[in-house]
Formats: C-alpha cells, sequence, structure tokens
C-alpha cells in the first residue's frame, strides 16, 4: 500500500536535497538524519554533543524536514547576516487577520516601516511610571497565591505567573491596569483567543476572539501610557500594526511566564541571590556598573534556559562555510548552545549572575533576543516586566522550591519539571 503523498513529501524534499548536492557538487553539512526534537528531549545536550562529534554545521531532521543546525555565537550571526535574502525567519501566519501578518516574517522595506514605527513608539514608554504599576500586578498576583486557602501546587503556581505575565504585557501595551474595568475585559478576550497556549492554525474562533479585541481596543480610552495610546499619537496605527500588537502580547503572555517559572526556580534554588536582591530593592545595596543585580538575575535565567533557537525557512540554496543548505530545508541557530560556550562563559553549565554584573557580555557573546533585523524589539520591556516580578518576589517573601527534578521539554521552550511547586512564606509571616 502506498503511502499519501502528504506523508512522502518531506523525503521527497531530501531526496531532492541529496539530488542537488550530487548535482552541484557540494555537500551537505555531516550527520546522519536523526529526529532532533526526539533526541533532544530525551538529551538536553543532545546538540552540542553533535556539534562535538561533527563539527558546528551538522544536519538532521525536523518536522520531517531537513534541518541545519550551526552551533557558535559569531557563525550563527554571520549565517543571518550573510544570507538574510535567502532565509525568512519561521512564525506563525496571520495574514488572514490583518494585512502584511506578523512583523516577525516580515521582509524589506515593509519590515523596516512596521518596526521603525514600534521602536519609537517603545522608546516613548516611562518605565518610571510603568514599572510601579507592573510591580503591582506582582504584588497583587504573588499576595492572592500566598493568602489562597487552598494548598500550593504546581498549577496554581503557574495560574499566578500567567495572570502576572499578561497583566503586565496589557499594561504596557494597551494603558489599563489591574484596577481599570477594561483589563478584565481584555484578559477575558485573550482567554478566548488562546485558552491554552497560541494557537498557530487561524480558526473561526481566532477569527471571532480576534475581532472582539480589537472591538474593545478601539473603544479604549488609551491615556494612560501605554504603546497604543503613544503610536495613536504618532499616528502609525493601522490594521497591521494593531494586528501586531495584539499577537505580541498573545505569543509574549506565554513566553513571559515561562521565563516567570525559570526565575521563581532559579530564586528557590539560590536564596542568597534573593536576599541581595531584597536589599537593593529596599535601597541598601546599589547597582553595579549600572546594572541591577535583579537585571543581571534575568539576563543569567535567559542565558541558561529561556534564549533557545532562531528557526529559518530556507527560500533559496546557498552554501554557507563549505555546505550546501538546500532550498526548502530549515535552518535552526542553536542560542542555548552558544550561550554555553565555554570560551565565553566560565563554567557555563553554572548559574551565575555575576558575570553580568560589573562590565557585563557584549552581544558578540551573548543575544537572548535575537541575531539579526528581526531581534526582538520588545527586550527591554521584557526584561524591565521579569526584573519588577522578582523584585516584588525578593521583597516580601522567601521562596520554597520543591521538586527540582530536571527540565522537560514543553509545547515551545524547555521548562522546570510539570512537578515543580512554590511555597510563599511572608518575609517574617506565614507560608503557603
Amino acid at each position: 500500500m502506498k503511502k499519501p503523498l502528504s506523508d512522502r513529501r518531506p523525503w521527497l524534499a531530501v531526496a531532492r536535497a541529496y539530488g542537488r548536492a550530487f548535482w552541484t557538487r557540494n555537500h551537505l553539512p555531516p550527520g546522519d538524519l536523526v529526529d532532533i526534537d526526539e533526541q533532544e528531549r530525551r538529551r538536553r545536550t543532545m546538540l552540542l554533543d553533535r556539534a562535538a562529534r561533527y563539527g558546528p554545521v551538522f544536519k538532521g531532521l525536523m518536522e520531517r524536514r531537513l534541518t541545519v543546525c550551526v552551533v557558535g555565537h559569531e557563525r550563527g550571526r554571520r549565517l543571518l547576516k550573510d544570507h538574510a535574502a535567502d532565509l525568512r525567519p519561521v512564525t506563525i501566519q496571520l495574514e488572514s487577520l490583518f494585512p502584511n501578518g506578523f512583523m516577525r516574517g516580515m521582509q524589506g522595506e515593509v519590515h523596516r516601516d512596521y518596526r521603525r514605527a514600534l521602536v519609537h513608539g517603545i522608546g516613548a514608554l516611562d518605565f518610571d511610571v510603568l514599572t510601579p504599576r507592573i510591580e503591582g500586578c506582582a504584588d497583587a498576583a504573588l499576595a492572592a497565591y500566598a493568602d489562597a486557602p487552598a494548598p500550593a501546587s504546581p498549577q496554581a503556581w503557574a495560574g499566578t505567573l500567567a495572570q502576572i505575565a499578561a497583566s503586565a504585557l496589557i499594561t504596557i501595551f494597551f494603558g489599563p491596569d489591574p484596577a481599570h474595568p477594561a483589563h478584565a475585559r481584555l484578559l477575558a478576550a485573550y482567554h478566548r483567543l488562546g485558552p491554552h497556549g497560541v494557537v498557530w492554525t487561524i480558526s473561526t474562533r481566532q477569527v471571532e476572539a480576534y475581532q472582539a479585541l480589537c472591538a474593545e481596543l478601539a473603544a479604549l480610552d488609551v491615556d494612560a501610557g501605554g504603546l497604543l495610546g503613544h503610536l495613536r499619537a504618532q499616528g502609525n496605527v493601522d490594521d497591521t500594526l494593531l494586528g501586531n500588537l495584539v499577537y505580541m502580547v498573545e505569543l509574549g503572555r506565554y513566553d513571559l511566564r515561562g521565563l516567570l517559572r525559570w526565575i521563581s526556580r532559579y530564586a528557590a534554588d539560590h536564596p542568597a541571590w534573593l536576599e541581595r536582591i531584597a536589599m537593593e530593592a529596599a535601597g541598601h545595596a546599589g547597582a553595579v556598573s549600572g546594572k541591577s543585580v535583579a537585571e543581571a538575575f534575568v539576563l543569567e535565567t535567559l542565558r541558561m534556559d529561556q534564549s533557545e533557537r532562531l528557526m529559518r525557512d530556507v527560500r533559496r540554496e546557498f552554501v554557507f562555510d563549505g555546505w550546501l543548505v538546500p532550498r526548502g530545508s530549515l535552518v535552526r541557530v542553536c542560542m542555548w548552545e552558544a550561550h554555553k560556550e565555554p570560551q565565553s562563559f566560565r563554567q557555563p553549565f553554572v548559574f551565575d549572575p555575576a558575570r553580568f554584573l560589573g562590565d557585563g557580555l557584549a552581544t558578540d557573546r551573548f543575544s537572548p533576543f535575537g541575531l539579526d533585523h528581526h531581534h526582538c524589539p520588545l527586550a527591554g520591556p521584557s526584561v524591565e516586566v521579569a526584573v519588577a516580578f522578582l523584585r516584588a518576589l525578593a521583597r516580601n517573601y522567601v521562596v520554597d522550591g520543591r521538586n527540582f527534578e530536571p527540565a522537560v521539554r514543553g509545547p515551545y521552550h524547555w521548562e522546570p519539571s510539570t512537578k515543580f511547586e512554590v511555597t510563599l512564606k511572608r518575609n517574617g509571616g506565614s507560608a503557603h
């Protein structure tokens, strides 16, 4: 019995890649065609092991597609710069919701125009005003968790962090803080858009939820310092930019929840650092060379776990470092592995925020938010939210973690164990 064409097509593409290598007399990168996702779930360092065996450029399969993996910070940056026209970011397809789709997938002048407008809007944000409001979001959610009558659980902690992430992003992007009635309506609208995670295949449900979100934002009085208000004042908001703001919050709330989980995991495991952050928040210890201890803690968390990979579709074949990268394949720039290079990071598998104090690290060694012109423009606000959460946690609580089991591969990122549990004990108070 023949396999359906849909089952055979990925293997036909792989066969064509080998045919092109033979025809052009350029070799494909070394490596056997293992399922990278499957192997990586079993052993997180698998790609480092393969780089040691085959060299920094090697191949495998992801989603049954030939995938060229590139390990090394400088090498990955050079690949993305030299072959920008040959590559396209792998991202969610949103053209059915608004023109031009998601900014991460835009190219050329269209990408530059929308990115420029977004960067200008972000530059107008006043974090001296926004940061206390974000900390207020975190304070309220942490207090509700600490005071809840039900026993602590991994699910309750993840839900608390999801609330903090979504509330903080809604405050930054759209203006209203949790005390504003519109805030609750926006939270409910986002729950309808993606109740259990980002929905990558747009269905009627997502169309209806998206339209309801846009209607809510159209009726919103956005004079509270949010990004949307600044962009409207600049006259830059069209359907595409509004859609991008909506989906930046949608994707960002899940990514940020994951980052906050890792932060709480390291906070529970390194109480001395949490004490330093509490002293800093109370004004008893100053920043070193302009870098706060809390920010250093967040950056080290990003280096250790949250920054993982950049994925690109290959639009035109090219040769990189002597190896053929065929059209139709995927390129994976391995960021988690790049951030473990011993020549850049002493004891790279040891959690040590001190490496980001003092002069810090140059971008030629550390780039948790991207390497090319698609570098995330919301890097600064994301770090601000994480720092605000960490300060609220350190200022008011002792963090007791349980079930420190190995990380697991989630839908989008590696995550702390699903059994990881947090109990908060108020400084001088009771525990939950």
